[in-house]
């Protein structure tokens, strides 16, 4: 067993597996989990891998895993059931009309195509392949109506190498990171750089950028695609937009490429935190009350299945869903979205009690002081 040290964690080699471990690395990404470098893993690897994948994913700790569902995110619009969860009734989802709570949100879905190696493996010849059918797809007619979706302009997006994106200064760089769209890719060794993204780094790699700048497909980063969207810049709240517009793209993906699926454990990732369906929130919250007990909110999110991290920014988390197996992806927005909003209903809470006390102690004291001050008038009086 191995292990090299740099300023993202500490990778320890476990045959074929990477273990990281991080230190100060404030990114969903690297989790403190496995990277998986090819599909045989999870059965080589399966006594390693599964405590972890069910414990993770909240799955039941005894008895096989169940078989995974069949993607699902949204109703049909024909359905007549009054529940019915159709793309206009989910595109209305939103955490935080106010955005008084919400700083910023991002939906991610990843896939890997069935043909190839994942990407930590992919040759030369196997990058150019997997990147010249992913773009293919990413720029054919019956996707380009739903990337060119809130712009003006002609083109649907555009698609960057990933040296464009590496290079200092870039300007496609800068965007993604204000958008919350940029995926970490800084390596700071050859040696991290192998383990993570494979002996031909960056080669081979890009990113396919909306026109309207709220979307961005990776390719070969980790996974051979992985589709971010972000919530409105106005209405960070806006769950359901960010995720329809995704689903969206993913129906499209799913029905025109070949990706590999099994059938306990979905759509496989190199990310075991990340299988199943493979659909990720991250949302960035102002918590001002709950964040004064940082231990008590931590049991707040786990026990209702979401992970929490901490952020640069005063009284802020960034808050994640943990589960993406054995549940449709209209389940997991459906999960998250309760469970999340259950969350503001507590911080509203003890806001409104905090409020009312701080009010209480005020008028408590104003009392005191008019009682004083007639005290001191009587007195007076009496004096005279």
């Amino acid at each position: 067993m191995n292990s090299s040290n740099s300023s993202i964690g500490s990778f320890v080699s476990l045959n074929s597996l990477s273990y990281v471990r991080p230190s100060n690395l404030d990114d969903e990404n690297f989790p403190g989990y496995i990277i998986v470098p090819d599909y045989e893993s999870y059965i080589v690897f399966a006594e390693l891998l599964e405590p972890l994948i069910r414990d993770f994913h909240c799955v039941t700790v005894t008895g096989e895993i169940p078989d995974h569902l069949d993607s699902h995110f949204f109703d049909s619009e024909r359905s007549t059931d009054e529940k019915s969860h159709s793309v206009a009734v989910v595109e209305n989802f939103d955490l935080d009309p106010t955005s008084k709570h919400m700083l910023a949100g991002v939906v991610e879905c990843c896939r890997n195509l069935e043909a190839y190696p994942l990407p930590l493996n992919l040759t030369v010849n196997q990058l150019e392949e997997t990147e010249r059918e992913i773009t293919t797809e990413l720029m054919s007619p019956e996707l380009a109506s739903f990337m060119a979706e809130g712009s003006s302009e002609d083109e649907a997006g555009t698609y960057y190498t990933l040296n464009e994106v590496l290079e200092r200064p870039s300007e496609v760089r800068a965007r993604l990171a204000a958008a919350g769209l940029l995926l970490s890719l800084d390596p700071h060794t050859k040696s991290d750089e192998r383990r993570l993204h494979g002996r031909h780094w960056p080669y081979g790699r890009g990113v396919f950028v909306a026109a309207a700048g709220d979307l961005a497909v990776w390719v070969n980063v980790q996974d051979h695609l992985r589709v971010v969207c972000c919530t409105p810049e106005d209405n960070p709240g806006q769950i359901g937009r960010a995720y329809v517009r995704l689903g969206r793209v993913m129906s499209v993906l799913d029905a025109g490429l070949a990706f590999k699926k099994d059938r306990k454990l979905g759509f496989l990732s190199s990310r075991p935190t990340v299988l199943g369906n493979t659909l990720k929130f991250n949302l960035v919250a102002k918590l001002p009350e709950l964040t004064k007990e940082p231990g008590n909110l931590w049991h707040l999110c786990l026990v209702r299945g979401l992970s929490i991290r901490e952020t640069m920014q005063r009284n802020t988390v960034k808050i994640s869903n943990q589960q993406c197996l054995a549940v449709t992806e209209l389940q997991t927005l459906q999960d998250f979205c309760r469970a999340l909003l259950n969350i503001i209903s507590l911080e509203k809470e003890l806001a409104l009690n905090n409020s009312m006390r701080i009010a209480s102690l005020i008028a408590s004291a104003f009392r005191k002081r008019m009682t004083s001050s007639r005290r001191s008038r009587i007195n007076n009086n009496k004096n005279e």
